[in-house]
């Protein structure tokens, strides 16, 4: 019987094979951490955060805060309730992160609240700057209205690797290529008052954005021989 990608069965264990496989060759990429000296201080002082990156590079964070599990707050992610999305919260759950599902059209403001929930008991965050549909490297406004919930300052985070594929989606999603060297960016956090509204939030959605793609053009050269 020949198994549709669509079949439950298919759905019920392709998350177990996809993770299996990341971790797999992941394991054979030497990685090198290049933090801000402030988000240093705050992430490593077990201070819960809420971590951010473009949709692009959501594989590789996955895998690598992993290394670090022992050493830091729990982490719960947003992902979209869509049949993507939950494929990649399946993935996400066997790599022992608790997801909130949500996203800006179905779900958003309850997944946030239950986010923060999370964060008043310890939990670091996580969410897609730009979503789970774009546009690309656009942020939205999910990071900005958590961290005025919570408090919590936002870090942005990039992936950069030797060698990648960069596939013809609506993100260029990257995909670190095995035996590559690959670098895990992390930049300076940004706070959101809680007074933060209109033209000052936006202001700060603008600064996240240019922070973000600051990151992501560093990602792009960090190996340029």
């Amino acid at each position: 019987m020949k198994l549709r990608l669509d079949h439950p069965l298919w759905r019920h264990r392709a998350p177990a094979l996809a993770r299996g496989l990341v971790q797999a060759y992941l394991h054979t990429c030497p990685v090198e951490l290049v933090i801000n000296p402030e988000a240093r201080e705050i992430i490593f002082a077990r201070q819960p955060v809420l971590y951010t990156a473009w949709h692009c590079h959501l594989l590789f964070p996955l895998f690598y805060s992993r290394h670090y599990a022992d050493q830091l707050p729990p982490v719960v992610l947003m992902a979209s309730p869509s049949r993507d999305g939950e494929f990649i919260a399946a993935v996400a759950r066997g790599l022992g992160f608790t997801v909130c599902l949500g996203s800006r059209r179905k779900g958003g403001v309850q997944a946030l609240q239950q986010l923060a929930g999370y964060h008043r008991q310890g939990y670091s965050c996580g969410l897609i700057a730009d979503g789970s549909r774009g546009p690309a490297r656009v942020v939205q406004n999910g990071p900005l209205y958590l961290a005025r919930i919570t408090g919590a300052p936002i870090v942005p985070l990039s992936v950069a690797a030797s060698h990648r594929k960069v596939f013809q989606t609506w993100d260029r999603f990257v995909l670190p290529l095995p035996f590559s060297r690959m670098a895990l960016l992390v930049g300076q956090p940004l706070l959101v008052p809680p007074t933060a509204r209109g033209p000052a939030l936006e202001a700060l959605r603008l600064e996240l954005e240019d922070r973000l793609n600051e990151l992501f053009h560093q990602a792009q050269d960090f190996f340029a021989s």
